[in-house]
């Protein structure tokens, strides 16, 4: 069976969803964990800043063992509580396959068709194709998910308007702060999120932008790039009193800004300043806010934001959800076909041995020298009724479609077996 576990900004709020936040080396760790299980074929981590989600396939598990163990090594990864189990959600089936077309379509984002979460599901599903960590069912369905996604945004209007947490971000900049374009802004990190949010920005007139990242070169090929001003990450305390805004989005797994780097801010210049964390786990500690004159958003404060662009988009979801199905139904089918492996090949291999066994048979009861052409002729006639029954089973199935036939399928070619005893 596979299935699908995780949480996102729809079930859980931002204070779980860092708890389980992955970064590209704590996911392969992670892997490497659920694969000790010898039962596990593949598994795919997803992790952003509004989910983090576990697809999996099992060969032979139900699905509430199935469900638990992934559960289980979550928890003793992550070193959090059982209880917060309630917040996860479990798909499995068709169910996990709609879910993950929706999800790199964009229909299952804050907001509705961005792009960015395509890059952020290929780069999990690579790191876990490239470390032999997927499995042929898993493959094919994020394929064909990316297949999907990209039908959904060249055929439909899902993606019109606003596309991204960083344009949404940098939309509550323009709402709450007078004369943004005259104002110093610094970009702490130059991940996909950042560098969205620079464009934005310049895109808005910014122009007195200060950026820095762990990776300095990054920071400065950006700055180049927008003829703005770079600086290393050790120096940010001393951009930091400057600084009318602030806007952090990096993998960080603890706090970049802290209480005592905003109180001495503070003490050199005591202007406005807002502050905005795009990371997740965040990145500024929300103890910031006991200063005066400091605001601090983070991503969930984004969703009022975005309704506006969502309700332009959402008259695209019918044409979207057309394409998804007609993808999934070419999923399913490659799925059934395959399911019917196991059948085909048991009726190839049993037929080969009743046709050992009799030929031999025949051949010491009637007294006879073997011969070649005998030998030929029986080969060719056990071939022609095993084509012939594989035919019958895809009609009767509808190649695989109909489960229920499926055991009494495989009952009736248990011929090795039988003819061994």
């Amino acid at each position: 069976m596979f299935g699908l576990t995780g949480i996102s900004y729809k079930s859980a709020p931002l204070e779980i969803r860092e708890k389980y936040s992955f970064t590209e080396e704590e996911s392969l760790q992670f892997l490497r964990q659920l694969h000790i299980d010898p039962d596990l074929k593949g598994a795919v981590v997803l992790s952003t800043c509004n989910r983090i989600e576990v697809l999996f396939h099992y060969d032979v598990c139900c699905s509430d063992k199935a469900f638990d163990a992934i559960l289980r090594n979550l928890e003793f990864f992550k070193k959090t509580d059982p209880a917060e189990r309630s917040y996860f959600y479990q798909l499995e089936g068709e169910q996990a396959t709609q879910h993950l077309f929706r999800v790199v379509s964009g229909l299952e984002s804050l907001v509705l068709g961005e792009d960015q979460i395509v890059t952020q599901v290929k780069q999990g599903f690579k790191l876990s194709l490239d470390n032999d960590f997927s499995s042929s069912v898993l493959t094919r369905m994020f394929n064909k998910a990316f297949e999907a996604g990209k039908r959904v945004r060249t055929e439909t209007a899902i993606n019109q308007g606003s596309a991204s947490i960083s344009s949404a971000a940098v939309e509550l900049l323009c709402q709450r702060i007078e004369g943004l374009e005259n104002k110093n802004i610094m970009v702490v990190g130059t991940g996909v999120m950042g560098e969205l949010a620079l464009a934005n920005l310049v895109k808005r007139n910014c122009s007195n932008i200060f950026i820095t990242n762990r990776t300095h070169a990054k920071a400065i090929e950006l700055a180049r790039k927008h003829n703005i001003t770079a600086f290393a990450m050790d120096e940010l305390e001393a951009f930091l009193p400057q600084s009318d805004v602030v806007l952090v989005a990096t993998g960080a797994q603890s706090h970049i800004i802290t209480p005592p780097m905003v109180q001495k801010a503070r003490e050199k210049d005591t202007r406005h300043q807002l502050y905005m964390d795009l990371s997740v786990p965040r990145n500024i500690s929300k103890e910031i806010i006991q200063f005066a004159n400091v605001e601090l958003y983070a991503v969930d404060d984004l969703q009022e934001i975005v309704k506006e662009t969502q309700n332009k988009r959402k008259e695209a979801v019918a044409e979207a959800m057309e394409i998804i199905g007609f993808v999934m139904q070419e999923f399913n089918d490659w799925l059934c076909a395959l399911e019917l492996t196991p059948s085909i090949m048991k009726i190839q291999k049993n037929m080969e041995a009743v046709n050992l066994s009799e030929l031999e048979g025949f051949i010491r009861i009637n007294g006879i020298t073997e011969n070649e052409l005998i030998s030929r002729y029986a080969e060719h006639i056990s071939r022609k009724y095993a084509r012939l029954f594989i035919r019958n089973l895809k009609s009767v199935t509808l190649n695989g479609k109909n489960k229920e036939y499926m055991d009494v399928v495989n009952r009736l070619f248990e011929l090795q077996e039988n003819n061994e005893q």
